[in-house]
């Protein structure tokens, strides 16, 4: 028997030193599978993130092309306006000249045809009035409206330019004129009344041939009052005896 306070085995002093080695191992090992874990983690959003980026920059690679090409449309569509604005402009005014000099030509070339230069002429008025001057004698007897029967050849010619240029011709204006010198007679009381049945008789005739319109005719008697001539001598009191045909043509 051992006596007691006699020598006991002591603890060895190995075992803890081996038991905190161990422990320190394990808690190293957990942190570095603990930081793996994590960087396989990152690493994984990380490749998951890059089509997203890729997609973003294609994304916004085609709105900058998208956006490029649309202002690059729009400048192209402004040009084209601008320029089409012009040729349009261009266009309009070149048809209205056109058709302004075919009414005139018309005109000319049937009073140089019919060899009635002295008593019929055609004048250019601006841009939009042609002129058309017929003598008193060609037309009536002195101091009567009724028209000449060998006029209404000369009258169906002229409706029939009017009708050819029908599209063209806004209003047709037919004015009566006649001299100084006063009348009085069975049918007239003055120069308004013959002046004005001349107009009118006129208009008539030309209603019955023309396919014009009756909206685009209209008949005014001047009397005496819008001479072209002083009214002094008989031939300057003729040139005053006359009708006029306005024609007012379309803008474009």
């Amino acid at each position: 028997m051992m006596k007691p306070g006699g020598n006991r085995l002591k603890p060895s002093k190995a075992a803890p030193n081996e038991e905190g080695s161990s422990n320190w191992l394990t808690t190293y090992s957990d942190m570095m599978t603990d930081l793996l874990a994590l960087f396989v983690i990152l690493f994984s959003f990380a490749m998951m993130s890059r089509p997203v980026v890729k997609a973003k920059s294609a994304t916004q690679q085609v709105t900058s092309a998208a956006s490029a090409a649309a202002t690059a449309g729009q400048s192209t569509a402004a040009s084209s306006g601008a320029v089409s604005g012009r040729q349009a402009a261009q266009s309009s005014q070149q048809p209205h000249s056109e058709k302004y000099n075919s009414l005139y030509k018309s005109i000319s070339a049937y009073i140089k045809q019919a060899d009635l230069s002295k008593q019929l002429s055609v004048i250019k008025e601006g841009d939009n009035l042609i002129l058309v001057r017929i003598s008193e004698s060609v037309l009536f007897d002195s101091g009567r409206a009724d028209i000449n029967p060998d006029a209404n050849q000369l009258l169906d010619r002229i409706s029939d330019i009017l009708t050819e240029h029908a599209d063209f011709i806004k209003m047709v204006r037919i004015e009566g004129h006649t001299d100084n010198r006063p009348i009085k007679n069975t049918q007239f009381d003055s120069n308004w009344e013959l002046s004005t049945s001349r107009a009118v008789n006129v208009l008539r005739r030309l209603l019955k041939t023309s396919k014009l319109g009756s909206a685009k005719f209209s008949a005014v008697g001047y009397g005496e009052f819008h001479p072209i001539a002083k009214n002094d001598t008989a031939a300057n009191m003729a040139k005053n005896r006359r009708v006029d045909f306005v024609i007012e043509t379309a803008d474009n």
